[in-house]
């Protein structure tokens, strides 16, 4: 169910961005073998982290901030992200087919108050 609320979101917010890059700071062009990857590649910076926050959320996982987020090469042909958050847990977001995201991760454990 989280992953179908995932792509819904993704989608909305894929929506709202007409997947023309502006300015000079538009990265180069890309080959991509799956379509959603090019348009998470279209949205501004700010947006791939929230979206790849959602997808950490969605996860199960606890971060409240991504503190450093990067492309990775492909694995097995699908487009991986990097992104590590404010409480030093570290994510593997991989893109599947159809536009759902796979997060495995070494999250950090809550603190005691």
């Amino acid at each position: 169910m989280k992953r179908m609320y995932l792509a819904a979101l993704l989608t909305v917010t894929l929506a709202a961005c007409d997947g023309s890059p502006t300015g000079s700071s538009a990265p180069a062009a890309v080959a991509t073998h799956d379509p959603m990857e090019a348009k998470i590649d279209a949205l501004s910076p700010s947006l791939q982290q929230t979206t790849m926050f959602r997808a950490i959320r969605d996860g199960g996982y606890t971060c409240q901030k991504i503190v450093r987020m990067e492309k990775h090469a492909p694995i097995e042909g699908k487009a991986v992200w990097i992104a590590e958050c404010d409480d030093k847990g570290q994510y593997v977001i991989t893109l599947q087919p159809g536009g759902i995201f796979w997060v495995s991760g070494v999250p950090q454990p809550k603190r005691p108050r």
